[in-house]
């Protein structure tokens, strides 16, 4: 089974280029995670439809060569951490056939970079489309509350909620839906 979080957070930790675990990243810090997720995303776009054909040692060793020299032509300084890690997390990934598995990896880094920039990601369910006021007022409270910088809203329209909405934030819901009212209504009947 693919570990995408133990290969995001080894990918964070060669960018932060040996930070005492638990410090703050700097912006340069920030910058090089961003170089290198950017490297591999590229690198993931361009191969992904070759993913069955690009595995083992021999092609991760061809590729790592294509690869470092291509990152050179386009200014790439060779020791800057994140370009580094990105080439070595990319090497790895052929090496042991896990290319098809860098979707989530890179989805897992991503998730990563905002917490270190302490930005909270919400998944808003709604029963209709959400005002630009509404929204406002969602990041204004999460905000405050979860103690964050920022926060970023996905919203996703779920008309069978009948009115309302639904707020995910990692594993935890709050429902503030009519179809989570009416369950709630449903139980607290059931029980008594």
């Amino acid at each position: 089974m693919f570990a995408a979080d133990r290969w995001a957070n080894a990918f964070i930790k060669v960018c932060e280029g040996g930070r005492k675990a638990g410090a703050d990243m700097d912006d340069d810090a920030l910058r090089q995670c961003e170089a290198g997720l950017t490297v591999i995303k590229a690198v993931f776009h361009g191969l992904s439809h070759l993913h069955n054909v690009v595995s083992g040692s021999a092609s991760a060793s061809r590729l790592n060569g294509f690869l470092r020299a291509a990152l050179q032509k386009c200014g790439y300084a060779d020791k800057e951490s994140g370009v580094e890690a990105a080439c070595a997390v990319v090497f790895l990934l052929i090496q042991r056939d896990c290319f098809r598995h860098t979707g989530l990896l890179i989805d897992q880094i991503e998730d990563l970079l905002l917490k270190k920039r302490n930005i909270l990601t919400v998944l808003l369910d709604c029963a209709e489309k959400p005002d630009d006021d509404f929204i406002k007022a969602v990041k204004t409270t999460l905000k405050e509350r979860e103690g964050v910088r920022d926060v970023l809203v996905t919203t996703v329209l779920m008309p069978r909620l009948l009115g309302g909405y639904r707020i995910n934030i990692g594993g935890k819901r709050e429902d503030f839906s009519v179809l989570g009212r009416m369950k709630q209504l449903e139980q607290a009947l059931a029980g008594g």
